[in-house]
């Protein structure tokens, strides 16, 4: 008895992930803005769209890629809070944990077209972030929470809301970039006439 046939391979397009990772970036600044513009009462903190393109970017256009997208994000992340907002200051670990979300997209991500395994690599990748984060916090006392396991745990209960943001960007924006991916490698390109 033969072997059922392997599915076929998933398209691959570099100008389609090229589009998209950019679509991402476009993404990144409009959540940002709109957060800046928001009131308060309706803001989603967190909410962004910067590990999603680490991760897409990173499984379709290879790590050396992830990095660069990953870099603009955030650069223009920080740039726009920068103009819009009083309270922004830069945060530099933030960096090192984006460049976690390019090694997770294309370590687990590279060879997989399934939006599922993309969406629980975007939600596993938001709670190690919120896990680190939170911990640096309470290690760098940025709020003043006791040094004691109680301490801990109070700095991470008191992050849920923040984490809210994080889970619906790195889960959700991330299944939306694999999903449209397929569709977008498989549309006809327009050829050059002469």
């Amino acid at each position: 008895m033969d072997a059922p046939p392997l599915p076929p391979a998933p398209p691959t397009s570099t100008r389609a992930a090229l589009a998209l990772a950019g679509a991402g970036l476009l993404l990144v600044v409009a959540l940002t803005l709109l957060f800046a513009k928001l009131p308060p009462e309706y803001r989603v903190w967190n909410l962004s769209a910067v590990g999603a393109v680490a991760l897409f970017a990173s499984a379709r256009l290879g790590f050396l890629g992830g990095l660069v997208f990953a870099a603009v994000a955030l650069a223009l992340k920080d740039l726009c809070l920068y103009l819009t907002t009083p309270w922004w200051e830069p945060y530099p670990l933030s960096w090192a944990y984006f460049a976690g979300y390019v090694l997770a997209g294309w370590v687990l991500l590279r060879r997989t077209a399934s939006v599922g395994r993309a969406a629980g690599v975007g939600f596993g990748c938001g709670l190690a972030f919120y896990v680190a984060s939170n911990f640096v916090s309470w290690l760098e006392m940025a709020l003043p929470y006791d040094r004691s396991l109680a301490g801990l745990l109070d700095s991470y209960v008191a992050a849920i809301p923040f984490y809210r943001g994080t889970f619906l960007g790195d889960t959700f924006l991330t299944a939306a970039l694999f999903a449209a991916y397929p569709l977008l490698a498989r549309a006809p390109v327009p050829q050059e006439t002469r």
